[in-house]
């Protein structure tokens, strides 16, 4: 991204269809822009579930609205420990 321009809308102004929050339509560039698209959670659900809105990168999702990677706690499958009795 270039320093002068917002990172979330590109410089337009406005994101998807909507003025954008982090310059308010001004299209020029700001910390917290740069900083949310740096560290944003994939928006995909808002459009397609194949591309993330904010950074155009592939989705790690699936369209059966099930992550394709999931995160396991380390107790086989169960929230908390099994405690023995």
């Amino acid at each position: 991204m270039t320093d002068d321009i917002c990172d979330l809308c590109k410089g337009v102004g406005s994101w998807n269809s909507n003025a954008c929050v982090y310059c308010n339509g001004t299209g020029e560039w700001n910390q917290a822009a740069q900083s949310y698209v740096k560290n944003h959670i994939c928006q995909c659900i808002v459009l397609d579930r194949k591309f993330c809105p904010v950074c155009n990168k592939p989705c790690h999702h699936d369209t059966s609205l099930n992550p394709k990677q999931t995160i396991d706690s380390g107790h086989g499958g169960m929230s908390v420990p099994e405690i023995p009795m």
